[in-house]
This record gives structure tokens, sequence and C-alpha cells, in this order.
């Protein structure tokens, strides 16, 4: 029974996390495309793609929480839980949530920055445009 759930734990995780990273995938290609260029925006915008899912595969496997369905080892004190309809729930609710979370951390962290390199690159512009106007007028 435990291989059962931790394989429907794994089907759930993967598939969450890839509808997640298409999800954010054409707004993850726009602004790629807007700061790095499209030159560079899909080699980027791949690597992004296989993060999110990464993230959200480790955050939603939780290999110590399964821990305790299986049979005790000799000489240590745990006990085997049974595994339960509730449980089962519970433990793909759990899954489902985790990944998310982790999901959410690092779409954020992109995000952050993003606009960090989009602030940037906005004020060297605004300093070339003040640098050519002051040329134009010196001339």
């Amino acid at each position: 029974m435990f291989y059962v759930l931790f394989t429907t734990i794994l089907i759930l995780v993967v598939a969450t996390a890839v509808a997640a990273a298409r999800f954010f995938d054409p707004a993850v290609a726009r602004i790629l495309g807007r700061t790095l260029g499209q030159d560079l925006a899909e080699a980027w915008r791949k690597y992004v793609f296989f993060a999110v899912v990464v993230s959200g595969i480790s955050g939603g496997v939780r290999q110590w929480s399964l821990q305790q369905y299986l049979p005790p080892v000799p000489g240590k004190g745990s006990t085997q839980l049974p595994l339960s309809g509730e449980r089962w729930m519970l433990e793909l609710f759990q899954a489902f949530i985790s990944t998310l979370m982790s999901i959410a951390w690092v779409v954020l962290l992109f995000f952050l920055c993003a606009m960090l390199a989009y602030a940037i690159m906005r004020a060297v512009e605004f300093r070339r445009e003040e640098a050519a106007q002051r040329r134009h007028e010196a001339d």
C-alpha cells in the first residue's frame, strides 16, 4: 500500500508542477525576452521551466513524512501508522499544497530578480537618453 501512495503522490506532484510551470511560462517568456533579448530568452525560459518543475517535485514529495508508513526498524521505538482513507486524503492534499508553496517561492524569486533587472535597464536607458539630449543641446 505504501508504494501505491508514493506513486500517487509522485504523479500528483509532477502533474501539479508541470501545470504551474506551463501557467507561468508565457509571462516568463515575455519578461526574459524584454530583459535578455530573444537570443538568450528561449534558453533561460527552458531553464526556469525546469527549475519550477524540480522545485515543485522536491517540495511536494516529503519523504520524511512518508517514512511513518514504513515498518519500524528493528531496535527502534517507532511505530507504523496504518494507511486509512483519511490519511490518503491528507497526504495527497499536503503534497499538493507543498508543491504549490515550493513553486510560489521560486516564481517569487524569479519575478523579484526580473523586476530588479527591469529597473536597472530603465535607469540605464534613462541616463543614455539624458546624455544624448545633453549632447544634442550642446551642438
